[in-house]
Order: structure tokens, then C-alpha cells, then sequence
């Protein structure tokens, strides 16, 4: 069945930059030249992007859902309006490519309060779209590592990783293992992404996933005010 996602995609030179790193554009379906990076096999360099790439260029704001019941994606597309007419831009200065655990993802700087509040805005506030999770779902969701009160989250939100638990950041890469191979990948994701211009959070992203496993496709962005 089709999942629906909402997420912070940015636009101009930063979708273009990290399209082509992930080497697909989500909102095109294109295949793209990956940027090449000394020492590091082009076939490489492919495998270790490959679940990134699916999801596309993107910082997750609400998880994937399947719609509930009685509502459509035309009533999602009105909500989705409707809510950022009301918001305001939030601009990350300085973001920097940084460790996540085992993979490479890119965070903001700084005071990060309005970001905070404002992912959590759209978790809540667009929460009575998701459906339920079936009872497979969940369980196989409850035996992936989590804290009790990540797992609390997953119950009310459909998500461990909202509220307190929440770090905005844009994926880069899979999971690395440590050695060589991360090292350049690293050096070569802080150099690339290094851009004189700010990255500025100013409209949600409605992606799909039209069928599991397949690739998320950017469906329209919605623009604040």
C-alpha cells in the first residue's frame, strides 16, 4: 500500500548538490552521476548510498504513513496548505556534515529550539492521517534497539525518534563501518557541502512511496506564508 512521508527537501543549489550525491533526484526519478571521491570505487561509493538514495534528498519530519481511513491524499494536500500558510522560514547558518552513530547525515548548528518545535508540530498536528500500525509492524518496529521511552513514542506518534528524541538531519550515507573507506567518504561529504549560502527551512515536502520497498518520489513542496 501507498506511504506518504513528510519531509523537509531543500531546494535550489542544495537539492541539486545532494541529488547528484545520492545520485537519484526524488522529485524527477532520474538516475545521477555520483560526484567522484579520490580513492573510493565508483561501484563503492553506490552500495553505500543505496537506502539513502531511496528515500532521497530529505529530512524527516514525519515518518512514512499509510493514510486512515475515510481521508485521501487530496485531503492531506489541503492540510498540508492550510498549515504552512502559517509558518514561518527558519534558517540553519552553518550546517555541518556529522556522525550519526554509523552513518553520515548533515545537522544544524546552534540554537535549535523554532526546529525542534516545528518538527514536532508536524507530527502532531498532522497525526490524525496516519493509520494505526498493524500488529507485525509494531512488533517488528519494538525489536529494533530502542529505550522505553523511545518504544512510548512508537506507541503515540508511530515513531521513536519525535519529541525530546528528535535530531533534525539530512542522511548522507548507509552505515559505515569504521576504516579507510568512512574516512573519505567523511572528508569528501565536508568539502562537497560546504556552501556559502544558509540552508533555509521554508516548506514541507510531501514524498510517496507507492509501494514497499519501492523508491520515495517527491510529490510537491508546500511553501511557507
Amino acid at each position: 500500500m501507498t506511504r506518504y512521508a513528510l519531509y523537509f527537501a531543500p531546494d535550489a543549489e542544495w537539492w541539486r548538490r545532494g541529488s547528484l550525491w545520492l545520485g537519484r533526484d526524488a522529485a524527477s526519478g532520474q538516475q545521477l552521476p555520483q560526484p567522484a571521491i579520490t580513492g573510493l570505487d565508483a561501484d563503492v561509493q553506490w552500495q553505500l548510498t543505496r537506502d539513502a538514495r531511496r528515500y532521497g534528498f530529505h529530512a524527516t519530519l514525519k515518518a512514512p504513513f499509510q493514510l486512515a481511513d475515510g481521508l485521501t491524499e487530496a485531503n492531506l494536500h489541503q492540510a498540508l496548505q492550510e498549515f504552512c500558510k502559517e509558518q514561518n522560514n527558519i534558517q540553519i547558518h552553518a550546517p555541518e556534515v556529522q556522525w550519526m552513530g554509523k552513518f553520515l547525515a548533515m545537522r544544524p548548528t546552534g540554537d535549535q529550539t523554532a526546529l525542534n518545535e516545528f518538527a514536532f508540530a508536524c507530527v502532531s498536528h498532522f497525526d490524525h492521517f496516519r493509520a494505526p500500525m498493524s500488529r507485525a509492524e509494531l512488533a517488528r518496529r519494538q525489536q529494533m534497539p530502542s529505550s522505553p521511552r523511545q518504544n512510548d513514542l512508537l506507541l503515540e506518534w508511530g515513531y521513536p525518534y519525535t519529541a525530546e528524541e528528535f535530531r533534525f538531519h539530512i542522511t548522507l550515507t548507509d552505515r559505515l563501518d569504521a576504516g579507510a573507506v568512512a574516512d573519505s567518504l567523511h572528508a569528501a561529504a565536508i568539502q562537497y557541502f560546504t556552501l556559502p549560502e544558509p540552508l533555509i527551512i521554508n516548506s514541507i515536502a510531501l514524498f510517496t512511496e507507492h509501494q514497499a520497498g519501492a523508491d520515495f518520489e517527491l510529490l510537491e513542496r508546500f511553501s511557507f506564508r
